[in-house]
Order: C-alpha cells, then sequence, then structure tokens
C-alpha cells in the first residue's frame, strides 16, 4: 500500500492517465431505477456541498475511501475496487455540469485523450464505446428542455439500440436525468468541482499496486471478499471527527484513561459491538445494520427539538427505508457533541463486561428493555410517533442521569412518559416534535417526576391536555400519600387502559374531591376511604374490559345496558359507533373513557351511571341482564336495540348512520355502498324469525341492499295464498308502508286485504301503518288471511 491521501477526482487524474472500472466489478448500481432513495440523498449531499460558501468549516464533504490497483508503469490505469458507484457518478456530474455551464474545453482536457473518455467500464465493450461516445457529445439544447437528458442521447445516430439492454448504460441515463432535476437550477458549480485548493468534494484514496486483478484482491483488501459495509464506512470517517468531541473528558477502560475518540474506537470493536452481536445472533452484515440504526436513532434522540428544520430532520431520520450513510450524516451536521455523548451514555448504560445488556428499569415496569433494545436494532427510528417518543424519552432521561440511574425514579419517569405518549394522538411529524420538546423541558427534574408535576402549575405541554391533567392529579395523589401507588399503578397496567384511568379517578368521586381540596391535606381516613372507592371502579371496568378491548360474550351486554340509560353512541366520520376496541378509531371505548371530547364526555357520564347502579361483588352479567329486562320508556331506537341484539350483530364494523330524514341504516361495515339495513324493518323481521310475531300465513324475507338509492324491505309472501307484500319504514311519518301487488290475487284475498284498510294505488293495493301498530296490524291481517283459508281452502 503506496498512497493514502485526501484527494479530488481531479487530483485523481493527475496521478492516472486512465480510470477503468475492472471486469470483475458489477454494474453501476447507483443509477439502477429502483435504488431511488440512495442516488437522491447522495445527489442530494453533493450538491450540499458544492452550494456551500468556500470557507465553510463542514467542507470538503469527503466521500470515505476508495480502493484500488494500478496498473501499467507508461501509461498507469487506476482499477477501481471500492468507490465505482462514488466515481461515476462523480465523472457524470463533471459532464452535465460542463454542459450546463459551456465548459466543454475544461472538461475535455480533464477527460478525454486521444478522443476517448479517461473514465471508462471494462465490464463489456459496449460500456466502453458508450463513455468514448459520451465525452465526445455536445448536446444542441441547453439543460432544462421539455425533453430529459437520457432522450436527448438517446435519439443520437451515434447511440446503438442494443444498448437499451445494457444495465450500466440504463443506469447512467437514470442517474443523469437524476442529476439534471437536482442541479437544474444552480450556476457556477463547475469550478466549484474541479478546486483543487479550497475542494468542496475529496475523497481518502488507497492505491493497491502489488496486486493483480483477481479474486484475491477482494479477499486481501477485505477479509470477507466483500466492498466495506455502511457500518465500516461510517465508523472510519466517524472516528476521524471524534477527535473535536468532549474534548475536556476522559474515559475509563480497565483502570486507564482515553480520550473520546480513542474510547469511542476502542468500545465499538470490543463491548458494544459484543453487546449487539450477541443480541443480534446473526452474520456480520446484520450486525452491522444493527449499529447504523442504532447511530440513526442516537441521531434523533440528540437533536434540538427547538431548531427551525427539526421537524424535517426527524421525519428524514424516521421515515428513511434504510439508515443514511455516513454522507448524509455528515451534511446534515448530525454527528455532533450531542449525538457522541448519547451513543457512549446509552451504549455504556446498556453493556456489561460480558456483552449482556443491562436494563437500568426494575422487573414488572411498564416499559420492557428487552423489547425495546430490540426494536432499536431492528429499525432504529423508523418506529410509528409513540413508540419512538417513548424511547426518545428513555434516552433522554440515561444520558441526563448517567452519573446515578436510581431504578425506581427512573421508573417513575418512563411510567409519566408512557402514559402521556401513548394517550396523546399523533398523525404529523409536528405532533411528535411538540412530545419530545415536551419531554426535554422536564428532564431537568425528572429524577422526581411526580413532585415535580404535582407542584408545577403547568407541568408539560406538546401531549394530551386531558392526559396531562390526569398525570398531575395521580402525581398530587402519590406524592400526598405512597399507599396510592399500588392501587394506581395496577390500574395503568390494565393492558386496555394503558394508562389512562382518569374514568376512574371521576367515577370514585377522587377527582371530585381532590378539587375541593388538596389530597395533601386528606387525613390518612380519607384516603383510605377514596382507595375503596376507587377499587370498587376499578373492579367494575375490569370485568367490562379485557386487555384486547371489551369483554363482549356476543350478547352486547354492555352496549345494551348502556342504551338502557342513554344514547351514548359517539361519531366516527359520517357514522355513529356502537365502539370499537382499536384505540386509534373516532368511535372507540378509549375514546369514551378519555371523554377528551363533548360526545365522549356525555357517554363517560352515562358510563358512570351504569357502573354506580352495579354492584362489584356480585355478578356482573346478571345485573346487566337484569337492567336490559327491565327496559322501559327509552326511545325507540335505543329500544329495538336494547331488545334485539342480533341488530348489533348485523353491523360487523359497529358502525350505524342516520340519514337526513332520520332513517337509522345498520351498516354491515361502514360504507352505505356495502350492504346495509333499515333499523326498525331488520327488527320486525326479527320478531318474525323469533316467533314473537307468530305470523301463519306469511313467510318473510329481509332484502338487504348496497347502493344509496334503494330502500332496504321487508317482503311477505303468502302460504297457501298467492300474496306477495313489501314493507319498508318510513322515517318521515314514523310509518310502516305496505305495498301488495294485486296480480294473480283472487277475489277472496283482495277482499281481506281491503278490508284490512288497504286501497288500490296504481297496480297495488297498499297503505301506511304507524310504526308502534305494525305487529297489531300484521297479526290481524294473518288472522284474517287464515280464515279465509279455512272457508274456502286454498286461494
Amino acid at each position: 500500500m503506496t498512497e493514502k491521501a485526501q484527494i479530488t477526482f481531479s487530483e485523481l487524474l493527475d496521478r492516472h492517465q486512465r480510470i477503468r472500472v475492472p471486469m470483475i466489478q458489477r454494474d453501476y448500481a447507483q443509477g439502477r431505477v429502483d435504488a431511488e432513495e440512495v442516488r437522491s440523498e447522495f445527489l442530494a449531499a453533493l450538491h450540499g456541498a458544492l452550494m456551500k460558501p468556500l470557507g465553510n468549516p463542514s467542507l470538503p464533504l469527503n466521500l470515505d475511501f476508495i480502493y484500488g490497483s494500478v496498473e501499467g508503469a507508461e501509461e498507469p490505469r487506476f482499477l477501481p475496487l471500492d468507490g465505482q458507484q462514488r466515481l461515476t457518478t462523480l465523472f457524470l456530474l463533471h459532464w452535465f455540469l460542463a454542459w450546463k455551464e459551456d465548459q466543454w474545453d475544461a472538461f475535455a482536457a480533464e477527460f478525454v485523450i486521444d478522443g476517448a473518455s479517461r473514465f471508462n467500464y471494462s465490464i463489456r465493450p459496449s460500456c466502453n464505446e458508450f463513455f468514448d461516445s459520451l465525452v465526445r457529445f455536445r448536446p444542441e439544447l441547453a439543460p432544462g428542455n421539455t425533453q430529459p437528458i437520457s432522450s436527448v442521447i438517446a435519439d443520437q445516430p451515434w447511440y446503438f439500440r442494443s444498448w437499451r439492454l445494457d444495465p450500466t448504460i440504463q443506469a447512467v441515463l437514470v442517474m443523469l436525468d437524476a442529476i439534471e432535476q437536482r442541479f437544474a437550477e444552480s450556476t457556477g458549480l463547475y469550478a466549484r468541482l474541479v478546486d483543487r485548493d479550497q475542494p468542496s468534494i475529496t475523497f481518502q484514496l488507497l492505491a493497491l499496486e502489488k496486486f493483480g486483478l483477481s479474486d484475491d484482491l477482494y479477499i486481501k483488501m477485505n477479509a470477507r471478499g466483500k466492498p466495506l459495509t455502511a457500518f465500516e464506512t461510517f465508523k472510519a470517517r466517524y472516528e476521524q471527527e471524534l477527535v473535536l468531541h468532549l474534548q475536556n473528558e476522559k474515559f475509563e477502560i480497565g483502570g486507564h484513561l482515553f480520550t473520546t475518540a480513542d474510547y469511542v474506537a476502542r468500545r465499538i470493536d470490543t463491548a458494544w459491538a459484543d453487546l449487539l452481536w450477541r443480541h443480534r445472533q446473526m452474520g456480520v452484515g446484520l450486525a452491522d445494520d444493527a449499529f447504523m440504526n442504532l447511530f440513526r436513532l442516537v441521531a434523533l434522540s440528540s437533536r434540538d427539538f427547538d431548531a427551525p428544520k427539526v421537524t424535517d430532520e426527524i421525519q428524514t431520520l424516521r421515515s428513511s427505508f434504510q439508515p443514511p450513510p455516513y454522507s448524509v450524516f455528515h451534511s446534515r451536521n448530525w454527528l455532533d457533541e450531542p449525538f457522541t455523548e448519547t451513543l457512549i451514555r446509552l451504549l455504556d448504560a446498556w453493556c456489561t463486561d460480558t456483552g449482556e445488556l443491562r436494563c437500568q428499569l426494575p422487573d414488572g415496569a411498564n416499559v420492557v428493555e428487552g423489547k425495546l433494545f430490540e426494536q432499536v436494532l431492528e429499525r432504529g427510528s423508523d418506529q410509528p410517533y409513540a413508540e419512538l417518543a417513548q424511547i426518545v424519552g428513555y434516552v433522554r432521561y440515561i444520558v441526563r442521569n448517567h452519573q446515578r440511574l436510581d431504578p425506581h425514579q427512573f421508573q417513575d419517569w418512563m411510567r409519566v412518559i408512557r402514559n402521556l405518549v401513548i394517550n396523546t394522538g399523533y398523525n404529523r411529524p409536528d405532533d411528535l416534535r411538540r412530545s419530545l420538546q415536551g419531554i426535554t423541558s422536564m428532564l431537568g427534574d425528572s429524577t422526581d417526576v411526580l413532585s415535580y408535576l404535582a407542584t408545577t402549575e403547568r407541568p408539560v405541554t406538546g401531549f394530551s391536555e386531558v392526559q396531562i391533567a390526569e398525570e398531575v392529579l395521580k402525581a398530587r395523589l402519590i406524592q400526598a400519600d405512597q399507599s396510592w401507588r399500588d392501587p394506581i399503578h395496577r390500574a395503568e397496567s390494565h393492558g386496555y387502559f394503558k394508562g389512562q384511568i382518569g374514568f376512574l379517578l371521576e367515577f370514585s368521586g377522587v377527582e371530585s374531591a381532590a378539587a375541593e381540596a388538596s389530597p395533601s391535606s386528606w387525613s390518612e381516613a380519607d384516603h383510605s376511604t377514596h382507595q375503596v372507592a376507587f377499587e370498587r371502579e376499578l373492579t367494575i371496568a375490569s370485568c367490562m374490559f379485557l386487555a384486547k378491548g371489551l369483554n363482549d360474550s356476543g350478547k352486547h351486554l354492555w352496549q345494551r345496558a348502556l342504551l338502557t340509560r342513554g344514547d351514548y353512541l359517539l361519531p366516527s366520520g359520517r357514522n355513529r359507533s356502537f365502539l370499537v376496541d382499536s384505540a386509534g378509531e373516532e368511535g372507540s371505548w378509549k375514546r369514551l373513557l378519555s371523554g377528551s371530547t363533548p360526545a365522549a364526555a356525555r357517554a363517560r357520564r352515562l358510563l358512570k351511571g351504569l357502573f354506580s347502579a352495579l354492584s362489584a361483588d356480585k355478578p356482573i352479567e346478571a345485573q346487566l341482564i337484569a337492567m336490559i329486562g327491565d327496559c322501559e320508556g327509552v326511545e325507540p331506537w335505543r329500544n329495538a336495540l336494547v331488545s334485539d341484539p342480533k341488530l348489533i350483530d348485523y353491523c360487523e364494523r359497529r358502525a350505524l348512520r342516520e340519514d337526513d330524514r332520520g332513517h337509522l341504516y345498520l351498516l354491515k361495515r361502514v360504507q352505505m355502498n356495502g350492504a346495509h339495513a333499515e333499523l326498525f324493518g331488520l327488527a320486525l323481521f326479527h320478531r318474525i324469525q323469533r316467533g314473537e310475531l307468530a305470523l301463519k300465513m306469511f313467510q318473510a324475507r329481509y332484502e338487504v341492499v348496497n347502493d344509496t338509492y334503494t330502500e332496504p324491505w321487508l317482503e311477505l309472501r303468502g302460504r297457501g295464498v298467492s300474496l306477495r307484500a313489501r314493507v319498508e319504514y318510513d322515517a318521515s311519518c314514523d310509518d310502516f308502508d305496505i305495498a301488495v301487488s294485486t296480480k294473480g290475487i283472487n277475489e277472496g284475498v283482495l277482499g281481506v286485504l281491503v278490508a284490512a284498510g288497504l286501497a288500490e294505488v296504481n297496480d297495488c293495493l297498499a297503505m301506511s301503518i304507524k310504526r308502534e301498530a305494525i305487529d297489531e296490524k300484521l297479526l290481524a291481517l294473518d288472522q284474517a288471511l287464515s280464515s279465509l283459508k279455512e272457508s274456502v281452502g286454498d286461494a
């Protein structure tokens, strides 16, 4: 190994007459259609470096190591073995900027010799021919025309049709289009690109001159016979930056003190690597991926969440398909002192000398550290908003309090963070940023967070105001009397409540009592009395809800019992919901328990009334059945639902919709263009099916519909008589409309229908009957037809 230097592309050409990608190399991958994200990030980093003013301390952008061998004494050729992709993109950038800024003479002086390209590929003859033609080509049109540069090139007479099958040539055209899009509005960048005195873009060159072009070269260059991984490149470059970080601190290993740079270099190759290897239990590449995911999480956790563009940074770090490469970390200035301190404190907190994971929270804590650790290694900061906010809260606590990590203080902190985060809605990156700001604002009091919440007038923002108020009340209770800790923690640990227990504090009267007098002024007897009431509500709530949601035996007892007390349904888009378990939906039980909207608050009051009517020391199901059986004097639509559990059964997604005429439609799913039924008509059909409305002369069938212009209906067909009746409910009049076709009906049946009050309308007999009288009317008609049949036989 004879050369090692930080040089520019131009200086590389000074040293070697040609650069030729050897036959053993792969095709040009950065230009593949499916490499859009990698391509975009790399071009963004190049563009950012060229746009920075001269003298900017972050320049030059260093593109890491480029390995290669040199052949030929008189005309030395550099054969890149690691760096082919970066060099190819840089060459194409030189060509594009020369075209854009009319710098062809300067370009030719650098890249053309004897009419051929000094940069070329040996993979296929077609590649060689293409690059030679490209350096001689001078497009007549300027960049930015309606036709992309790839089409311009493909239209040239020197462009062979067979080149459409060459993956490297096609990748070059894709990259040129991407460069044109990224650099179309930029000016004066060719001079910046070739500036040797104040370079904007450089790389580290390792020329390996003693090896021939064979697989042995890969093996000698890299023990695994592969190019350097993203982690190895990151590590090599990051260690160079570490010399500027935490210069006044020393770190100890085995009784010896080391600078930050030496400490990180040693730990990342020993104890930290052992930790990740032991827990990944996978191959080298995947362990390296775990490190890159960890770096991405550390970068996000160490951001200044008050910075102007931090939301964009959060989104980039969170949503990237894969961890960004070193060049992106460097160009975004993510590798700063906070990054390094966070990395050291977090890994040292996790890492034992034997490579085992050291957990900082006590057993039974709400946050399972082993799971959190695996999440970080698997996905880095690519986590759902709520998960990511909890992880950042965890990391920030460790960094802030690394000198003394008390497990019980840490548990209190994580319990509060978990409760706040899980019960706050997140729709946009800015929602997450506000929560991370809130977490950061509390860090100064993180070792006694309950005292902070209990004594601070407005302790935190960035979370649900309802949940903040709940956390304040719980903190005040525990600070006043430690005996509150156990019942509160047990309630919070319920798999469905997940820290949201404000409804229990309200139902038990604790909330109103605390509003009248501070819990710190309560006597021991007061605390005991309120805890008994709290335990009663928790017992009933635990009967109502299992870890996954409502404890429903299939009879819908809780929904029907609630309907005896009032309309508890919540809006869900254009529908109203009997409520679902999923916390993310508008019409959910979690929304009712939160009371966070006027509709939810009203529904929660109904639930409070239901709880107050139940006895916690008697079987709950029997009490609910009794309530349902005693239902009287409620609105007709609620009475129908209370009386008939099959109506709620029909609504697979528990959705009901009311139209502007007052019709209530039971939805099979959630849309009116899916199957739906009308409430009172379906209830009538069920009464006939169950035999509650015993019709001898009619066979019933209910017709649901799948459109918005046809009404569902009940069809009644005669048994032993030729008769077909269509029954529809009209909410505007609270009537059932009955229509019977007169076609084929004999005189006797016709006389019965007329006598029953049906009048001729067009080709049928019709009448309207009040909803409350429909059963009586159908029974009377059934009896009249039965009598007719007995007197005259089948009609």
